[in-house]
């Protein structure tokens, strides 16, 4: 799979978003089943509560992409990837840093650590970015942040605390995953000076 490919399709149903381009897209996912069951036999089966569980490419409806990138179906036990949301997302985090200085993006703690966090994750190329948000839905299908509060942890109080707890555990996986597949270091390879006890607490 050329991951160049569908990100050169996905990006071009977001600029212009026809049946056309979604169709297009579409195709060239049909193609590269690999890289879901890639996913699904080393990120999603590792773990014994989704033993049952794939990843799939989301294609469109009626030619229409939604807007997430990445969401699971109980039902059919499969994590739905949706490259197009994938690449909102990617526009977010590079949103991120101008956000932080609206009235907005101050509104309280988590919001600006959230946003803070986000500007830091526009340093990951696209084809990280969908390891992270799939690791950001399988914490959430996991309850990872009900775990940290039945430990005792700083418990998520509200809906900001609780993606950016999300979207860290997701982060770490994802290092992990890069130290083991290429021994590098992905903080010092992108350039990342996420320190996240220094987001502990904090007014900002």
């Amino acid at each position: 799979m050329s991951w160049r490919q569908l990100e050169k399709l996905a990006a071009a149903y977001r600029r212009k978003p026809t049946p056309a381009a979604a169709a297009a897209l579409d195709r060239r996912q049909r193609r590269a089943s690999e890289f879901t069951e890639t996913l699904t036999t080393l990120f999603v089966r590792n773990h014994a509560a989704l033993e049952n569980a794939s990843v799939a490419f989301r294609f469109s409806s009626d030619g229409v992409y939604p807007d997430w990138a990445c969401e699971y179906n109980a039902e059919e036990q499969v994590f739905e990837l949706n490259l197009v949301g994938v690449l909102a997302f990617q526009e977010e985090c590079e949103q991120a840093q101008d956000t932080m200085k609206t009235l907005e993006g101050r509104e309280n703690f988590s919001v600006y650590r959230l946003h803070a966090f986000l500007a830091e994750m526009r340093k990951l190329p696209s084809r990280l970015l969908v390891f992270l948000l799939l690791f950001h839905e399988k914490a959430r299908i996991l309850e990872v942040t009900q775990v940290e509060r039945r430990r005792g942890a700083r418990a998520a109080v509200d809906p900001d605390e609780d993606t950016y707890m999300r979207l860290l555990w997701a982060f770490k996986e994802l290092e992990s995953v890069v130290r083991v597949l290429d021994g590098s270091d992905l903080r010092a390879a992108q350039n990342i000076t996420w320190f996240e006890a220094e987001w502990i607490i904090g007014d900002k």
